[in-house]
């Protein structure tokens, strides 16, 4: 279906004019190195967890270290964000990231628990630098360009996956650990630049932030979104889209070595399987989304995703797997980026930092309780029928919700 709120705008969203926009292009180039950098370092944990332990519940610990500091700072740090400077912030971030890698490397034959407590402190700084870039994407760019711009984020999200959990496998194997850490280290500091190069205006506020005044804001965003209905339910399937993803990453490790019979360290090719299907549902997004509802593309998301999860239960073929996971992250492009699109489009500027503070918790928690409780389920009753239990949820939680919308909604298509 059309939708005709879009068809409204002057001109359609393309990427080719989205990029144009010199402050939009250095944000972009900004997240794309610092995303590359973050799967540089995700590769050398999971391998590092699993060497260690041998188990799906094993690999699940940086997912740990990753899901709860969104939990423990994710909402606080977008009250931050809303009084700070955003650029200041991604630019600081960006440079104690870098650091904080680089401090990992003399630690990693001497006691993992410091480097995974090193990663917890990298991925908490992160949670200040999510809703900062997050909330910058509508002030950059025109309303008409946003679902085009949060298409080109998504697809450098999973590009970065794709070069990043791809090219990490030869990259340890050749230069090692060590090195890996590095060129991860000199991405963050060359994300930095690109920051600078941003024109991003900013509104001072009182810098200082009361306990009392903090716990307030915080209350506010929290009141806010309770109130909106539409906000709750994106920010809900957000995190069971990024759920269903993190758990399927999560066991494409015991995955490759146990069914496919290819090597653990070989995960990364699954993992860029569903890259490559984001990458081509991005691009189909950024031509052709102006012809559909967003709830439409989200419903047709989760339906493609429910579909190849099933499909994959069932193949044990290579090309069979890939391709199952390639259209599973395909379905995911249709669900995330309507959804981001739609949370810019009904979150005020003032208060954005904290929406999508709790966003970014929700998206980054997803890789803690789902992926902890399925991973232990995986190693006691098997990854088939965890994949086909995720295939169901997906397929029953898609009809409910477009049974809920007739209902709702019965005068429209």
């Amino acid at each position: 279906m059309v939708d005709h709120e879009l068809l409204k705008l002057p001109k359609r969203a393309r990427f080719s004019h989205v990029l144009r926009n010199k402050n939009f292009l250095f944000l972009w180039l900004d997240q794309l190195m610092s995303q590359l950098a973050d799967r540089f370092l995700l590769y050398v944990l999971l391998i590092l967890a699993y060497q260690a332990t041998q188990s799906n519940l094993g690999v699940s610990i940086p997912m740990l270290a990753f899901g709860f500091s969104a939990v423990i700072f994710g909402p606080s740090a977008g009250v931050f964000v809303d009084r700070w400077n955003k650029k200041l912030v991604m630019i600081v971030s960006n440079l104690l990231r870098g650091l904080l890698i680089l401090l990992i490397i003399p630690f990693i034959s001497q006691s993992l628990a410091i480097v995974f407590l090193i990663s917890f402190l990298i991925f908490s700084v992160s949670q200040f630098f999510a809703p900062a870039e997050t909330s910058s994407i509508p002030i950059l760019v025109e309303k008409r360009d946003l679902i085009a711009a949060n298409s080109l984020f998504m697809m450098s999200l999973m590009a970065a996956s794709i070069i990043g959990i791809g090219m990490a496998a030869p990259l340890t194997n050749f230069l090692g650990i060590k090195m890996v850490l590095i060129i991860a280290a000199a991405l963050h500091l060359l994300s930095t630049l690109a920051t600078f190069m941003v024109s991003l205006k900013h509104s001072k506020k009182e810098a200082r932030v009361s306990l009392i005044s903090l716990l307030k804001e915080l209350l506010a965003g929290f009141e806010f979104i309770r109130r909106k209905p539409s906000i709750q339910g994106s920010l809900i399937k957000m995190f069971f889209s990024t759920a269903v993803l993190a758990v399927v990453c999560m066991l494409a490790v015991s995955f490759s070595e146990k069914i496919l019979k290819i090597g653990a360290a070989n995960f990364g090719y699954l993992v860029f399987s569903a890259g490559a299907g984001m990458v081509v549902g991005g691009l189909f997004l950024g031509r052709f989304s102006h012809h559909f509802k967003k709830n439409n593309l989200v419903h047709g998301g989760f339906l493609l995703s429910g579909i190849s999860l099933l499909v994959l239960s069932y193949v044990q073929n290579v090309w069979m797997v890939l391709g199952a996971i390639f259209f599973l992250g395909m379905g995911n492009a249709f669900i995330v980026s309507p959804l981001q699109t739609i949370l810019h489009e009904k979150v005020p500027r003032v208060i954005r930092g904290r929406v999508f503070g709790v966003q970014n918790m929700f998206i980054n928690s997803a890789f803690t309780f789902p992926v902890v409780i399925m991973g232990e389920a995986a190693d006691l009753i098997g990854l088939h029928v965890i994949i086909i239990l995720l295939g169901i949820l997906v397929l029953g939680g898609v009809i409910l919700d477009m049974v809920v919308s007739r209902l709702l909604n019965p005068g429209k298509p």
